[in-house]
């Protein structure tokens, strides 16, 4: 099956979406400051393109009777997760802004949230990568 125009940008969008974000939490963790402005661009392009296309995707794949089975559990599964690292993102940068604007910063204060909440992004982004090449690449 070819992959739709819209999956194929998300795919690859998401890689730098997640550069970005290992961006500005790392500098922010080292005290570098926090790189706000594209914090604040992350945030509104994963709103209003990553998270569109999940809905649209969830939607299709309801429509089309064929979400079932195990795949469609993992698909889910990464749908939740997806969900739940945006909002905690959107919550943590917010957080890190406020810090930084009184002068702290946000995610060196929080060295073990920093970590666990990479590596749940890590996850949500490598499942959807491979979401991706089973449905359209195998």
């Amino acid at each position: 099956m070819e992959a739709p125009l819209f999956s194929t940008f998300s795919a690859i969008a998401e890689i730098f979406v997640t550069a970005a974000v290992v961006y500005i939490i790392i500098n922010n963790l080292q005290a570098k400051g926090f790189a706000w402005r594209l914090a604040a661009v992350v945030v509104v392009f994963e709103f209003s393109v990553n998270m569109l296309y999940m809905i649209s995707r969830l939607r299709a794949e309801v429509a089309s009777g064929e979400a079932t089975g195990p795949m469609a559990l993992f698909a889910a599964g990464h749908g939740l997760l997806s969900l739940i690292v945006f909002i905690a993102l959107v919550v943590f940068f917010f957080q890190a802004y406020q810090a930084f604007k009184g002068g702290a910063f946000y995610f060196r204060d929080h060295p073990t949230l920093s970590y666990v909440f990479l590596f749940f992004w890590g996850v949500s982004v490598v499942t959807g990568e491979v979401l991706y090449v089973i449905r359209y690449l195998v």
